[in-house]
């Protein structure tokens, strides 16, 4: 039996739905969410890895908790460098698990498993999984080396050529890539932050980056650069043998 995963990322939300760069946020939101249930409803999880909030403030959790109304009964998250990870936990407490201190999850789908890293730093752009979570990622892996895995974190762990997302990436990324190449089992790693798609080859797992709900980046440029794109969600299909698709879809606003 096959699974469909639903990832969006990015948000940028405001309690008071003030715009950002510019972009009004909470109708691109509203955009992918209507797109999720005209036509992707039979899905088995919806994933957010990060940057719901741009304000940081428990209100625009609560917002965005109604906003997704019975969705949220198959959700997981995760934070990204803009959240605020007291407020996720309190508006969210069946949604994700608190484990020394980081907010992660870990789901099983048949003969898959869906494991949620948090690498957010408060107060900083970057990421960190940290040596905790490290040691704690090796932990579920070594012992579910049967299941075939999908990993979200909201930093991506490779560069992705551009100058001025490049110095906020994820700062342990390599010592996590060389973590999950131990691992054959572990197939794919979807992240957020960059507001750009890419696909970025390892001698482990294949790494893609998710275009945002909020507003979109141009990819390779050295500062940074509004791309007028729509916003998008991501749709990934695994299959019992380990084997999966994914495809980009884009949502018009309203």
């Amino acid at each position: 039996m096959s699974h469909r995963i639903l990832q969006i990322t990015d948000c940028h939300l405001f309690a008071d739905r003030r715009e950002l760069r510019g972009i009004a946020t909470w109708p691109r939101l509203e955009a992918v969410l209507d797109e999720i249930r005209n036509r992707f409803a039979d899905f088995d999880c919806l994933v957010v890895t990060g940057d719901t909030a741009h304000d940081e403030i428990e209100e625009t959790y609560v917002a965005f908790r109604e906003a997704l109304g019975d969705l949220t009964e198959r959700l997981f998250l995760i934070p990204g460098n803009h959240d605020n990870r007291e407020a996720i936990a309190k508006v969210f407490p069946d949604r994700c698990e608190l484990i020394d201190g980081r907010l992660t999850f870990q789901h099983s789908l048949g003969g898959w498993q869906l494991i949620g890293l948090d690498s957010h730093i408060p107060g900083e752009v970057a990421g960190r999984i940290g040596a905790a979570q490290l040691t704690w990622t090796g932990g579920p892996f070594c012992s579910t080396q049967d299941l075939h895995t999908l990993i979200f974190v909201h930093h991506p762990p490779v560069l992705i050529h551009s100058r001025w997302l490049d110095a906020i990436r994820l700062e342990d990324g390599e010592v996590l890539i060389e973590l999950l190449e131990q691992f054959p089992n572990i197939k794919l790693v979807c992240c957020g932050h960059v507001h750009q798609e890419s696909a970025t080859a390892t001698s482990g797992p294949l790494v893609l980056t998710t275009p945002a709900v909020g507003p979109q980046f141009r990819p390779r440029t050295d500062e940074i650069e509004i791309d007028p794109l729509p916003p998008a969600l991501r749709v990934i299909d695994l299959e019992p043998d380990g084997t999966w698709t994914t495809q980009v879809v884009r949502s018009e606003v309203k």
